[in-house]
């Protein structure tokens, strides 16, 4: 009896604690940067955004193309008229000239159009990085979740086994062997409610990636170290405010938007139109020619040919397109308004996931390296002293709910100082360690 005790404490603490490391999988496990990488391939939505993107950069190229000149062709005569010797045709070639490089702002209109259309494809592929990052973080952490619950399980199941054998003994009442029968049951309780949340981490990831489902997910890699920021708070923030694609489709649309009131001053002033035409007009007049000592009526012929040059021009009298000028001039305000307000909401957001990511750090040193121990430590002294009859099952299982909630704070704690992370390469829009990768 007591050395079956002792066998079961021994092989109770021979369970890993928290080191929660899963089995090496068949095939090649789905790090978090690959998981990224498969996630920005194969999404739909990103597949469009680039094409309408290749689309207004083409375009952007065509934008500062002169009008088309404009032909007209005119036909006459007097048949209908009884004047059936009347008739002419005509030709003109009209074409509008600005007076002002209309077409060079047009097409710097385009391309910060186009640029901003990138810069906004690249704040979808880090929206979507960020989403991806978070589930892949949630599917990994629920799966050392469940590896942490089943350690709890089987540490429920020994100390139910053991205090079946005390019972029937007579060494323990009935009342502490039902204890321990109902920490068991709760202990497979939150095992299958930590199984359904897996299944849901895990279909969640396998949507994103673009997967069939999450029997078609690879088992994924451990999880990244955590590790400190590479550079100062400062340097950080400044690298942000440079490289953020939120902050460049800002400051694109405030070029695009300088550059939209810059042509709408050019289109107040108005165009020139220059014309050429040529003409053939026929016509039949009365003659009258002198014979002898009367005059005789007769008919004339003329056939002429004519060129001309028209030079046609608005007068600018009562529009010089204000409405434009000044709906632009109020679209540029704001814009600058937006960028400012942007840097400022990066600047703040960046400092305080800064702050919170080293908290958490903290936390979790703390509980690696004090709080874990200490409660492992409890709990084997206070089974030890079940073992030898000098504390009831009630104590033993309150040390051993203490250790869950400090091996699900210590996880917490994790799942925090991890997401953090990724938030701050999210913030950023680079990496934010050494190396370059999580």
């Amino acid at each position: 009896m007591r050395l079956f005790l002792v066998v079961s404490v021994a092989v109770l603490w021979a369970l890993p604690s928290f080191a929660l490391e899963s089995s090496a999988p068949a095939t090649t496990p789905l790090a978090l940067a690959d998981a990224v990488t498969l996630a920005l391939k194969q999404n739909r939505e990103l597949a469009a955004a680039r094409e309408e993107l290749a689309g207004l950069t083409t375009a952007a190229g065509y934008a500062g193309t002169l009008p088309n000149p404009v032909l007209e062709l005119e036909g006459k005569t007097g048949a209908l008229t009884n004047s059936p010797d009347e008739k002419g045709f005509g030709i003109s070639l009209a074409q509008e000239i600005p007076l002002m490089p209309v077409g060079a702002r047009r097409m710097a209109v385009a391309q910060a159009e186009a640029d901003v259309a990138q810069a906004r494809l690249k704040g979808q592929e880090r929206e979507l990085a960020d989403q991806v990052r978070r589930a892949w973080l949630e599917a990994a952490l629920s799966q050392k979740r469940l590896l942490l619950l089943r350690e709890q399980q089987a540490i429920a199941a020994t100390l139910l086994e053991m205090a079946t054998i005390r019972f029937k003994e007579g060494d323990i009442p009935e009342f502490e062997l039902q204890l321990a029968g109902l920490d068991q049951r709760r202990s497979s309780l939150r095992h299958e409610e930590a199984v359904a949340a897996a299944a849901s981490h895990s279909r969640r990831l396998a949507g994103l990636l673009g997967l069939d489902g999450p029997g078609s997910l690879p088992p994924l890699a451990d999880l990244p170290e955590v590790r400190a920021i590479a550079g100062t708070d400062e340097s950080l923030i400044a690298n942000a405010l440079e490289q953020r694609p939120d902050l460049a489709a800002l400051r694109h649309e405030l070029r695009r938007e300088d550059a939209a009131l810059s042509l709408a001053r050019a289109e107040a002033v108005p165009s020139l139109t220059v014309a050429l035409s040529y003409s053939n007009e026929r016509s039949t007049q009365n003659a009258y020619e002198l014979s002898g000592a009367a005059l005789t009526a007769g008919k004339e012929r003329t056939n002429d040919h004519i060129l001309g040059l028209k030079l046609s021009m608005p007068l600018p009298l009562f529009s010089h397109n204000q409405a434009e000028r000044i709906k632009a001039a109020a679209r540029s305000n704001a814009a600058r308004q937006r960028l400012e307000a942007g840097r400022r909401a990066a600047e703040s957001e960046l400092r305080e996931l800064l702050a919170q990511h080293q908290l958490a750090r903290r936390a979790l040193e703390l509980h690696r390296s004090a709080l874990g121990p200490t409660a492992r430590e409890n709990l084997k002294i206070q089974q030890e002293a079940f073992h030898l009859g000098e504390i009831g099952m009630q104590q033993v299982l309150d040390e051993k709910r203490r250790l869950a909630e400090q091996q699900e704070a210590e996880l917490n704690a994790l799942q925090t100082a991890v997401e953090t992370y990724v938030r701050l390469e999210n913030a950023v829009g680079v990496s934010v360690t050494p190396g370059g990768k999580p």
